[in-house]
Formats: C-alpha cells, structure tokens, sequence
C-alpha cells in the first residue's frame, strides 16, 4: 500500500501529520487548585476545551482537586474529565497511579498543567512516558503568591519557580504577570503572553438594547449612566466607588448608576448602609446577577471597575469590545488593559473616581466617542478568544514540531475595527398613542 506523503488543505484548521496520515493532536489539561480562578475561566480556560476544531484537536482534562474546573459543563460538551485526588482537600494513595492510566489511555502530544501542583506533577508525568510530550504551564494570576500565604504555600511557590526552568513554555495572560513571576524567580526566557478573550459576536454596540433597557429600568433618556458589574465582596470595594458618584451626583443631576453582581441587591444590609438615604439612593439600581450583560453595557456611558486586584479586568474587556468606554482601578493586568484607551486611577480612593469619572464627564462628545472607538478596536485586535485561541495553535505547532498546514486556523467573526462608532443621541422614546375607549352601547337601545 502506497502512502501519500502529502497534505491537503480542505478547510481552515489545525492539521497533523505523522507519516504522511493525518490525526488529531492530543492535548491533556491538568488543574489543580488555584490553577484559574473561576471568574476567568471563561475567557481562558473553557474556551480551549470547547471552541478549538474537535475533528484537530482533542482535549481532556484531569481534575487533581475538587470543584477546580467546571467538570459538569465541560462532560456536557463532549468534553473526558477525570477525577484524580491530589490535593490537600482529597488526597489519595493511589491518585498518581490513577493519573498515569489516564495519560498513558490518552497518550497526549501537549500536557497542559494550571496551578502549582499540577505544574509541579507535570514534570513527573513527562519522566514516565515512553514518548516525550512538550509541557506547558499557563499562569492566569498576577501575583504568584497571596500576601496572605502560609509556609507551605511558600515553599511550593520556590519548587514551582525551580522546576519551571525545565517545562517548554510558560504562557502568562498577561505582562504584568510575567513581570511578577520572574522576579519570583519564574525563568527570564521561554515564555509567551496569550491574553483572555471575550467573544467579538456577542460583546457589540447595540442602540436598540441602549434604548430597551433604559426604558425598562426607566433611566431616563438624556442621563449619563454609569454601570459597574462586580459581586458584593470586599475585593471589589464598592465603598470607594460609591462614594465617589455620590460626590458627583450633588453636581451632576443627569447622572445614574447601574450596579449589578452577585449579591448586589436591596436586601443586602451592608451595601444599602453604603448607598445611604441622599440623592444617591435615588439614582441608582441594584440589578443583582443581570445575565444579559451586552445590553447592561450597551445601555451605559461608562463602566468602571473599584477591584482591588485585577480579576474584574474581563469585565472591561466585555464593556470596551461594546464601545463603552472605562474608568478602573490601575492594579495589574488591569491597568494594563486599559492602558490609554480609559482611565485608570489610584485603588481605594473615593477621589479618584471622582476625577476619573469626571474627566469623562469633561470631555466633548467628538473625544468620548474617540475614546470608545480607540477602546473597541484594542479590545477586538487583543481581547477576544478567537485571537488568543489561534494563537495557542500556534504555539501547539512550534512545541510538538508537526506541519500546520492553516494560516487562519480558527475563522475570525467579520468586524470591521475601524468602523466607527454610531453617535446616540439623546432623543426622547415614542410617545404612546393614547387608548381610545369606544363605546359599544345599542343606539336604539
């Protein structure tokens, strides 16, 4: 039987070949605690699971501790998740055993490893295979380690930023982690920076839902509003975000707040005694989990962010990808997200927002809307899943040495990032015809 040494390129994607017959990559994601935190799995964990080609490139995932990935989703997508106890919560004698079976059933080209243990068991793993699969360790967090962290937290993070010299490639989401981590000792070489994205189709500018939920929370046409959308818990300081529209809110009469997230209701005692009795409580609305988060953006102004670490900074990447631009908290990945395209000021300071959110207010609409377009073209060139998925195959393709035979190996949605942005106007709703009343009585009764 002849075998035919040659390619064929018959749609856009990830092709493998091994001796002239073409297979799937296998790529094998291990997670530990801490590998991801929840808020960003969706923008860069679970689209590497479900949004890359299934006929390219298969994916399973091994769970070290419990509730570390979203095991229930990823199964109903097609998606192998084995449960292995290694961890502080579960441990068992015969996890790495078990954790073996699986890689040896699976036999993957690229071992994935998220969080510190997973990363630490990754270089066990590659010893005791009879191939050599290229291993990569993704870093979502910022910092290493929390201030917080206890000796044995410490200790790993020192065999972590050791063993790290010997893995292929350590992917960072962001510089300002890969800044963190090599002064942690992490190595200076060898890296790259893949950025969580957001999803270009969804995240848009939309006049129509701008004006359908102002009528339905019945903000008022002409008002300048404000969102922010974070959960009630301490890291996120709506203390110093509410205060500070409070300030503005005594000479602004045209300003509203929208506030939404978990836990961000009237019946929460603590955020109410924030909001207080003034002119403050009057012009806001506490939406709670609002799910529909492309027309909450589309309907605001400005979105701000009071997070005292980065792990809101998705959030900004939703809103600017709608056009709207952002007023945040300059801390890390943050910070460097917004970079020129908002404005970042200084964490835990009512202040701040007030000048932050003031030049806002100051500027001519002709800059505002600058601003939003400068904001969304960023956001749809470095900020949306398709260019960060594309961007790992590309990196798949260096480490296991095949031939990718694609040069857009994921279609890219068509969006014109230079389109501009359309100009709202402040026009009043349709006035309603008035109910006309007839009356059906019998004349010759």
């Amino acid at each position: 039987m002849l075998l035919a040494f040659r390619a064929i390129r018959v749609e856009p994607t990830l092709f493998v070949v091994t001796e002239g017959i073409s297979r799937q990559l296998r790529v094998l994601h291990v997670v530990s605690s801490g590998g991801i935190a929840d808020s960003m799995q969706p923008f860069a964990f679970m689209p590497l699971l479900t949004r890359l080609p299934k006929q390219r490139v298969k994916v399973q995932v091994v769970s070290l501790s419990p509730g570390c990935v979203r095991a229930a989703v990823l199964r109903q997508q097609g998606v192998p998740v084995h449960d292995v106890a290694l961890s502080r919560a579960r441990f068992e004698l015969g996890g790495f055993k078990e954790l073996m079976t699986a890689v040896h059933a699976f036999r993957p080209d690229v071992i994935q490893a998220w969080g510190h243990t997973a990363q630490l068991v990754s270089g066990s793993i590659r010893k005791r295979c009879d191939w050599s699969p290229a291993v990569i360790w993704n870093v979502t967090d910022t910092i290493p380690l929390a201030k917080d962290a206890g000796f044995v937290d410490r200790q790993k993070l020192k065999l972590v930023a050791k063993a790290a010299q010997s893995t292929d490639r350590i992917v960072y989401a962001s510089e300002a982690a890969a800044a963190h981590h090599r002064r942690a000792g992490y190595p200076e070489q060898g890296y790259a920076v893949i950025a969580p994205g957001v999803d270009a189709a969804r995240f848009k500018p939309d006049p129509a839902a701008r004006t359908k939920v102002r009528e339905r929370l019945h903000v008022p046409h002409d008002s300048f509003v404000v969102g922010m959308v974070a959960p009630f818990r301490p890291e996120y300081d709506h203390a110093s975000f509410l205060k500070g529209v409070a300030e503005l809110i005594k000479t602004h009469p045209n300003l509203y707040v929208l506030l939404a997230g978990h836990g961000v209701q009237r019946g929460n005692a603590p955020l109410m005694a924030m909001i207080g009795g003034g002119a403050l409580s009057q012009r806001i609305q506490l939406l709670g989990e609002w799910s529909d988060l492309t027309s909450l953006f589309n309907a605001c102004d400005l979105v701000c962010s009071s997070a005292l670490t980065d792990n809101a900074r998705m959030t900004l990447a939703m809103a600017m990808a709608c056009g709207i631009p952002c007023v945040a908290t300059g801390i890390g990945a943050q910070g460097e997200l917004i970079g020129q395209y908002g404005v970042a000021i200084e964490p835990g300071n009512p202040s701040a927002f007030v000048r932050g959110i003031g030049k806002i207010l100051a500027m001519p609409q002709e800059r505002r809307l600058h601003l939003a377009q400068s904001a969304r073209k960023y956001a749809l060139q470095n900020l949306v899943y398709v260019r960060s998925l594309q961007k790992y195959l590309q990196l798949y393709g260096e480490l296991v040495g095949k031939e990718l035979i694609a040069q857009t190996p994921i279609a890219a949605p068509e969006v014109d990032v230079n389109a501009p942005l359309a100009v709202v106007k402040a026009e009043p709703p349709p006035k309603k015809k008035p109910i006309v009343v007839e009356d059906l009585a019998d004349p010759d009764s």
